[in-house]
């Protein structure tokens, strides 16, 4: 049956079968594989210089419409085990329409260290912005309103700046999420997420963070574009000036994952589209000769991750194209099974919100739908500034 496809095609279809698996295994199974390796073998530990004391510390959030949840965040860090008068809070509101500039007020109000900024609808970057304008402290914390800090955090995070060489210390976030198996499954991509930031962190490679908390000197802050994520282009500044990004294990905050699909896979584009266009206006930080280890990294978790989708699709439609083969129509029906296992867990979370083992394979599909998306929002020059909450 081989005269069903002309040999050129053949070759073309397989060559090309082959070369999105290898593409594919490379970055979800060999690169981290990688990774592992080079952090049992190469860590490079923290060298703390003599410390003067503790440092002041900004915190810093952003927010837009958050009045059911304004209130318990300031509390949060009203509450935090630091010296009060060696941190403040600055709350910047973009445009916020309900009650949050009121609740906020009030507590500033009450309290000396707090501080409001009343801000024109401009998105996230630009309010974070203006706050670091109006910051007094030597480390500025970036953290959004639904992340929940423990008592002990700053000082745990401060810590880590007595390292001169530590630019931007990131939290280690952990998502409270209800039960369910797509829960479940974004649970456990997050896990192979932090798995991966813990070992580039470990070996001085990490060029990416948490924006639910994420420390930085403030001498190495420079304005945000608002087309931008903190969590992106801070760290990225950070190495860009040969300072180091830590994820530090110890620093632990809580966050909500996304409730709804629909809440998951918007969260997924905007992540995408933002942190792609982020990472490509720092091109320098791609230069392998500059930043041997950095570079490797961006291009193998974020920018191979980010064309999962093109690769599954290759690997998909060439794989059909070689069906008169009989190891390539089984290749090709274990897709298909996996596929149909992902369309029987959207029905089922859609239908009776939660979907057994079959949520693992959907988890897997809605993310790669998330990434695609922000690749086309990123080709068609698309742009996200709005602050919001996905959910």
């Amino acid at each position: 049956m081989n005269f069903a496809l002309p040999s050129w095609a053949f070759s073309g279809a397989r060559s090309l079968f082959f070369v999105a698996i290898c593409l594919l295994v490379y970055t979800w199974v060999v690169f981290p594989a990688l990774l592992w390796i080079l952090k049992r073998r190469f860590a490079r530990p923290l060298v703390p210089a003599a410390s003067d004391g503790l440092p002041f510390v900004s915190i810093i959030i952003a927010t837009h419409n958050d009045d059911e949840r304004i209130a318990a965040k300031i509390e949060n860090c009203l509450n935090l085990d630091y010296p009060p008068e060696s941190f403040e809070i600055i709350i910047a509101s973009d445009g916020s329409t309900d009650s949050t500039e009121t609740i906020a007020a009030a507590y500033a109000a009450r309290y000396p260290c707090m501080r409001l900024l009343r801000l024109e609808r401009r998105g996230k970057s630009s309010a974070q912005n203006s706050a670091v304008r109006k910051a007094h402290g030597e480390i500025l914390l970036f953290t959004d309103v639904d992340t929940t800090c423990q008592r002990n955090m700053l000082e745990l995070v401060t810590r880590n700046f007595r390292d001169p060489e530590v630019g931007m210390v990131t939290a280690t976030v952990h998502f409270l999420q209800p039960d369910g198996a797509v829960p479940e499954g974004q649970g456990l991509y997050w896990r192979y997420e932090l798995f991966l930031r813990a070992a580039e962190s470990a070996i001085g490679a990490l060029a990416t963070g948490s924006g639910q908390a994420l420390a930085v000197r403030r001498s190495l802050i420079r304005p945000m574009s608002a087309i931008y994520g903190d969590d992106c282009i801070i760290p990225l500044d950070v190495r860009l000036q040969g300072y180091r990004v830590v994820q530090d294990a110890e620093v632990v905050v809580f966050d909500t994952m996304p409730h709804s699909v629909e809440g998951e896979l918007r969260t997924r584009v905007r992540m995408t589209a933002r942190n792609c266009t982020g990472t490509l206006s720092r091109v320098p930080i791609l230069n392998p000769l500059r930043f041997p280890l950095t570079s490797w990294v961006l291009v193998s978790h974020k920018f191979l991750r980010w064309m999962t989708p093109l690769f599954l699709l290759a690997i998909f439609f060439c794989n059909a194209l070689l069906l008169f083969r009989l190891h390539y129509f089984l290749l090709w029906m274990l897709q298909v099974v996996f596929y149909v296992a992902a369309l029987i867990g959207w029905f089922q979370t859609r239908r009776a919100g939660e979907a057994g083992w079959f949520g693992y394979a959907f988890s897997f599909c809605l993310a790669n739908l998330g990434f695609f998306l922000g690749l086309v929002k990123v080709v068609r020059n698309e742009r996200v500034t709005a602050y919001q909450q996905s959910r």
